[in-house]
């Protein structure tokens, strides 16, 4: 009879931990930067340097990005337009890459001033499309993308190209390579 019950109790036991689900509780932010270029309307292109961190909630996307326009006079290299903006938008992921469609609210500086203390502020309307690519599945971080580092992880790299804007006083269009790191989906 104690050999039944034990029996009885050990299975029971295995049977509840078998059916036992781990859930992925990892969030989905990664941050990235953007080399590219740009132009205003009515103006000369310029290089387009900038940054930007991404969190997923589902299928919303929140950004904060920081992006600068670096303009070519004469052998020097000078900031044209800063812009700090906070961007909601959604993202569809698929196996090992994702697209998403942004737009937002930033706060504008033209630095075409003769000098900082003249430079105006103004509101715009940033927007942005991005498609990127990423690791399909978990796989061992390989610093300088060659030597395996611990346990298979979400973290990984990311590369892309991306498509951004800003409706304003000094509307621009530009067009950049993405280069990140970060969690990119729920694996």
């Amino acid at each position: 009879m104690k050999k039944t019950i034990f029996i009885l109790i050990t299975l029971f036991c295995l049977n509840i931990y078998s059916q036992e689900k781990t859930e992925n509780n990892e969030p989905i932010v990664f941050l990235e930067s953007i080399y590219g270029i740009a132009g205003q309307i009515n103006d000369r292109g310029a290089f387009l340097l900038g940054g930007e961190l991404n969190y997923q909630f589902k299928s919303n996307l929140f950004s904060i990005r920081y992006l600068i326009q670096l303009k070519s006079d004469s052998d020097i290299l000078s900031a044209n337009n800063q812009e700090i903006g906070l961007l909601y938008g959604k993202r569809r992921i698929y196996n090992g890459s994702s697209l998403s469609i942004s737009g937002g609210l930033s706060l504008n500086k033209d630095l075409n001033r003769a000098t900082i203390k003249n430079s105006k502020n103004y509101i715009g309307f940033p927007l942005e499309i991005n498609f990127k690519w990423f690791k399909p599945k978990r796989k061992r971080y390989k610093a300088y993308g060659i030597i395996p580092i611990g346990k298979p992880t979400s973290f990984g790299r990311n590369w892309g190209v991306k498509l951004v804007g800003n409706i304003s006083k000094n509307s621009f269009v530009g067009l950049g390579i993405v280069y990140g790191f970060g969690i990119h989906k729920k694996y």
